[in-house]
């Protein structure tokens, strides 16, 4: 199947490492915007211009150490392209290096680690784009790694180097562990695994992120734990693909806890027609909130069809349909605005989409 160089740099942009790059400073970067209509929005409008992703401006740095060794280092910012405003950090913090800050080092051996403002693992295996067909888009399912922290503070995150355990077959480790407490998150870790085996991928993991209360360090104020499967195969003429995640937890005071939990599935495709590329995606999310209470369920289908103008130039049309239903709906919880009956939303964007 033709193999789209923007898809590709969206998936290795996710890497920590990048460790056999030429040495030097890379400069990379995304810039998207279009025309969105939503038939049920928060506000007073249903036109906006808005971005299609997350805009941003990073840095790639590479030093080869000897033959064996390499130094790196990553930092990426965040930004709005509609009024030039950075993208807020965690819990609207204000992080000028929002998604990426780390510096390691790397082993052909023994892999590659790195600390600093790192991804978690979930947001590494799963969230990187190999097993979702319309990553970064209007089209990408709600919450596709479950209940996860996507990026984490005073982190370390190791990645093995790729194993053969057998013919045509390789895999490779990641994990991630949080040595301070930051922003009421204590000890949190994760591990993945990905694994190639000629046109198929397999990725799946575990994470675990405990929150503590901050007015008394003793107790735990929010507990969730994660588990992340993504796969994918090329059929040659289509690629298809899928993700299933689950978490389950508690947010309150250990004496009185109320339980959590949320799965969501997705499946999708992709299918080259020359220079454009059709995606199509179905996925649900199922959740029960943190008070116990059952919330509506979550049914998405997106549609969109990308014309690459070049090697950095992409054309977006979307179009995607979520709808909510349950018994949490009927009890008038539907969070697409103020107007309880409507159950559904519809978006449509004309999206543009630079990168280099």
């Amino acid at each position: 199947m033709q193999v789209h160089r923007l898809t590709l740099l969206a998936a290795a942009l996710m890497l920590p490492t990048l460790g056999m790059a030429d040495d030097g400073v890379r400069i990379y970067g995304r810039v998207d915007i279009g025309p969105i209509y939503e038939s049920n929005p928060t506000g007073d409008s249903n036109f906006r211009i808005d971005e299609v992703s997350g805009n941003r401006l990073g840095f790639i740095g590479t030093e080869t150490l000897s033959k064996d060794l390499w130094a790196f280092y990553r930092l990426e910012h965040r930004f709005h392209l509609d009024d030039g405003t950075e993208r807020s950090g965690r819990h609207g913090g204000t992080q000028f290096w929002t998604d990426k800050a780390w510096v390691g080092i790397g082993s052909k051996t023994y892999g590659a680690l790195s600390a600093g403002r790192i991804l978690t693992v979930g947001n590494s295996i799963v969230g990187g784009g190999d097993t979702e067909a319309m990553t970064d888009s209007i089209g990408a399912t709600n919450s596709r790694k479950g209940r996860i922290e996507n990026n984490l503070d005073n982190g370390l995150f190791y990645e093995s180097p790729w194993f053969q355990p057998g013919k045509g077959m390789k895999l490779r480790v990641k994990a991630h562990y949080a040595l301070a407490e930051v922003d009421g998150i204590q000890n949190p870790y994760g591990l993945g695994v990905q694994w190639r085996s000629g046109k198929f991928l397999l990725d799946t993991g575990y994470q675990h992120d405990v929150y503590k209360d901050g007015s008394d360090p003793s107790k735990e104020d929010r507990k969730s734990n994660s588990w992340f499967t993504g796969a994918g195969y090329d059929f040659d003429s289509f690629e298809l693909k899928g993700t299933f995640a689950t978490s389950r937890g508690y947010e309150g005071d250990v004496s009185d806890h109320s339980p959590y939990r949320m799965k969501t599935a997705q499946v999708s495709l992709n299918k080259d027609f020359g220079p454009w590329r059709l995606g199509v995606m179905i996925g649900r999310k199922t959740e029960t909130s943190t008070s116990g209470t059952k919330q509506p369920n979550l049914d998405k289908v997106a549609v969109g069809y990308w014309y690459n103008f070049s090697k950095n130039t992409m054309l977006m049309p979307t179009i995607a349909y979520e709808r909510k239903s349950g018994s949490a709906y009927k009890a008038g919880s539907n969070g697409f605005g103020e107007d309880k009956d409507k159950s559904g939303n519809l978006y449509l964007q004309l999206g543009l989409r630079h990168e280099f």
